[in-house]
């Protein structure tokens, strides 16, 4: 149990301070948390497909914004991976009117969804490399590093691949 406030408790006290709370309210959804993962451990219920730091933090994620919308304390600054990251790939050509987001659109889609949510989460959030990892739910930081380097590749690789693509946004 100490690991567990050591990795995950300060991550879900961040989110719940950033998003209307406060340590007491952390406090409290960790508890709720970690007894919810009790039970359903001692009950066998407990999917082990899951990791435990990724697991108890969404499932306090999710359990600080239940509370929040019924106690009508919504203001969230931060995003978490369940909530509507922007994939590219799930808009159609109609709903894209700017031309620019075409073309990224174009860019961005074969490298993947999940390299989209990496490179979104280290790009345009202020999220730490433990952050991602446990909402990913990579295995170690190490991995999250690799992963992006992976992406990155993949992402410059496209841009090699497509300069008429390039050209087209330099020109707007």
């Amino acid at each position: 149990m100490p690991l567990l406030y050591k990795k995950v408790y300060p991550l879900v006290e961040r989110f719940i301070m950033r998003n209307s709370g406060n340590k007491e309210d952390a406090s409290d959804i960790f508890q709720d948390t970690l007894l919810l993962f009790y039970k359903q451990v001692m009950q066998n219920k407990f999917d082990e497909k899951y990791k435990v730091f990724g697991y108890l933090y969404k499932v306090s994620i999710h359990k600080w914004i239940n509370r929040a919308k019924r106690d009508r304390k919504i203001s969230f600054s931060d995003n978490i991976e369940s909530l509507d990251i922007p994939v590219f790939e799930e808009f159609s050509e109609e709903v894209i009117s700017n031309p620019d987001e075409n073309i990224i659109r174009k860019l961005f889609s074969p490298i993947g969804e999940k390299c989209i949510e990496l490179l979104t989460f280290t790009t345009y959030t202020s999220l730490l490399l433990e952050d991602i990892m446990l909402r990913m739910q990579f295995a170690s930081v190490s991995a999250v590093k690799m992963q992006l380097k992976r992406c990155k590749e993949k992402l410059l690789k496209q841009i090699d691949e497509n300069p008429s693509l390039i050209n087209q946004l330099k020109r707007q």
